[in-house]
């Protein structure tokens, strides 16, 4: 995780934490809310359990099926391949 953490009061009782730098190749920033009863915690531990809680979070890549068509075209190459095998040794 970066270095950088900055809390702030928004509207009556919240606080927010921002993390501004996450070493991150998808994500810029987080910004998580603090629970009302945790607002009156250390900003050291507050930073400590953000790192925290954000180094367990892992994106998740999506798998993208192949195409029919694509599953297709390979077919239709393999068979020519063979035929094509099978047609040579039997000229030869």
């Amino acid at each position: 995780m970066g270095k950088m953490v900055k809390c702030m009061i928004k509207g009556v009782n919240k606080r927010v934490v921002e993390i501004t730098s996450v070493d991150n190749e998808y994500f810029e920033k987080a910004v998580l809310y603090l629970k009302t009863e945790k607002s009156d915690a250390s900003v050291s531990s507050i930073e400590a359990a953000a790192r925290e809680y954000l180094g367990k979070i892992v994106p998740v890549k999506r798998y993208e099926p192949v195409p029919w068509t694509v599953k297709l075209g390979i077919a239709a190459a393999i068979i020519f391949v063979l035929l094509l095998g099978m047609y040579i040794t039997v000229m030869i």
